[in-house]
């Protein structure tokens, strides 16, 4: 399909196009990070009566579906784009392997997507399958696919887009670390994507392109630094960091910039960041307007929850009704989950929330995290490994769980990635090193956060404002009959991890090439008999201290 939309693309050059007097106004509306989330999530988000928080049902595939039909039939000139990881995160990719999402995004009529670094995660042949299914163009200039024999010639580095009598060139861009944080084949090669985006920036002029969109899965903080130094980019939606863009205080969320973000380009014009948070939950709406040279000359918008639920006129929410032809396959493709979704492991004593990096009304960080850990030093030891610590990178748990029941379904939702367990030893020197170099690649290199390291057997201190390699202050060995001495940098240790992050991914490049013992038990398997075992699932001791 990207092969064809190429083709096109040069058929409307030979044959022209009428350019639009005046201004031309383009209506982008964006996903991002979707994760395989096609059922609406539960998100606390509207003030109740006590002053707290409750929580209402919002997105999903099928109250987007009826945005985007609303869109296009009520305005004009409207594209809808994502900017990668459509999949990899729920039971719909568990079971389906793209199957699922690709036919109800085909369905919801998506104009164009960006390859994300989940869309690698089983390898070639997986990504391969999801391009057999989709009908729309999947792109990305800054990796090399030739010798990849799944691959090769399957996607495109952009793709030109008419609305409106106009042509749009769609470029994808990929994050430089996606062999670190996820599975490409050793024939998938990334490139630069500041001089990928220049090469393709500079084939779009050639083909009289003058209004191009960048489908980043970069992460926010490196759309900003490719806006400055990137010529010709008039938009460019990010995905990747799952950022929130917007003022959304209201709602008890925090932002991290605004929507759009304004960043003057190299050649002194206005270039535009926009992002949709994650999950499906938000729907990204960006209005441009171009002068007749195809230069940025206003904007505005702003992105969307979606909900069924009465929205008291809350600014931020539009409630809406799901689509019945997505709402349909949706509930089609979830019934055949449900038995398996649905039988219960345990129960949640307490709200265990999830975030990535310790802050803000969550100073000891994730709450889930800590207990994925626990469960990999109990699994290990069960099996007589005599394991003295585990790790858990932040990326890896992807869901906050709630006080109640606790199902099967919530188990490999929270845990969706099919790592198995491995079991290394390491000096305590090299314990140390490994937290530095995990704090290091968030703090200095500007990975994604999803590399904070949550541990159980074990605590430690650290200091974001620190420099490389002395961050971390203090390290703790927990005693088997309780209490915590002193790590030794001389003595062995054997921790456990999951077998992405045993391997090298995302950001602990100095285990690659450890020896480790892979004990072939997958992470949420092992995860639901630790609960079973639990019954009732309570949150951990702080182990995490991360001060400014």
């Amino acid at each position: 399909m990207v092969i064809r939309g190429a083709f096109a693309a040069v058929l409307l050059f030979i044959l022209g196009t009428p350019r639009a007097q005046g201004v031309f106004t383009l209506n982008i509306l964006h996903l991002n990070d979707t994760h395989s989330n096609l059922l609406p999530l539960s998100l606390p988000v509207l003030p109740d009566s006590a002053g707290g928080y409750g929580r209402i049902n919002a997105g999903g595939a099928a109250l987007v579906a009826t945005e985007v039909r609303r869109a296009k039939h009520e305005d004009v000139n409207v594209l809808f784009l994502h900017a990668g990881d459509l999949v990899q995160g729920t039971l719909f990719y568990t079971v389906y392997g793209g199957r699922a999402d690709a036919a109800v995004y085909n369905a919801m009529g998506l104009d164009a997507m960006a390859l994300g670094n989940h869309e690698f995660d089983r390898g070639s042949e997986g990504l391969a399958l999801l391009l057999d299914e989709v009908a729309f163009p999947v792109v990305c200039a800054n990796i090399s696919l030739a010798d990849d024999t799944h691959l090769a010639g399957r996607v495109a580095p952009f793709t030109v887009l008419e609305t409106g009598g106009e042509r749009i060139g769609v470029i994808g861009l990929i994050t430089e670390e996606l062999a670190s944080v996820s599975s490409p084949s050793d024939q998938t090669v990334t490139l630069s994507a500041l001089e990928s985006g220049r090469s393709a920036v500079e084939a779009l002029s050639l083909l009289g392109v003058d209004k191009i969109v960048v489908l980043s899965h970069l992460g926010y903080q490196h759309d900003i630094r490719l806006a400055e130094s990137l010529q010709g980019v008039d938009v460019i939606v990010g995905g990747h960091t799952h950022t929130l863009l917007g003022r959304f205080e209201h709602l008890g969320l925090a932002f991290e910039g605004d929507y759009p973000t304004v960043v003057t380009g190299p050649d002194g014009e206005n270039v535009l960041i926009v992002t949709a948070w994650r999950y499906g939950a938000m729907l990204g709406n960006l209005t441009v307007h171009f002068d007749p040279d195809g230069r940025v000359v206003d904007w505005s918008g702003s992105p969307l929850i979606l909900t069924t639920e009465d929205t008291r006129g809350t600014p931020g929410l539009r409630r809406t009704e799901p689509d019945p032809l997505v709402g349909e396959m949706v509930d089609g493709y979830a019934s055949v989950l449900e038995d398996f979704q649905n039988e219960l492991v345990a129960m949640a004593e307490d709200d265990l929330p999830n975030v990535r990096v310790p802050g803000g009304s969550l100073p000891a960080g994730s709450v889930i995290a800590p207990i994925v850990c626990d469960a990999m030093l109990w699994k290990a030891n069960r099996l007589g490994a005599g394991a003295d610590m585990a790790l858990q990178n932040a990326g890896g748990v992807r869901i906050d769980v709630p006080s109640g029941v606790i199902t099967i379904g919530t188990v490999y939702t929270l845990l969706p990635f099919g790592n198995t367990m491995v079991v290394l030893d390491l000096s305590g020197r090299q314990v140390k090193d490994l937290l530095e170099e995990a704090l290091s690649s968030i703090f200095d290199r500007g990975m994604s956060d999803g590399t904070f390291p949550y541990v159980a057997g074990m605590r430690y201190a650290a200091s974001r404002g620190a420099s490389s390699g002395n961050r971390v202050t203090t390290v703790e060995v927990a005693l088997p009959e309780g209490g915590y001495v002193p790590l030794d940098p001389e003595a062995t240790y054997r921790l456990v991890t999951n077998s992405f992050v045993a391997g090298g991914g995302d950001g602990y490049g100095s285990l690659s090439g450890v020896p480790g013992t892979d004990t072939g038990f997958i992470d949420a398997e092992i995860l639901a008999e630790y609960f079973r075992e639990l019954g009732t699932v309570c949150p951990a001791e702080q182990r995490v201290f991360l001060g400014d």
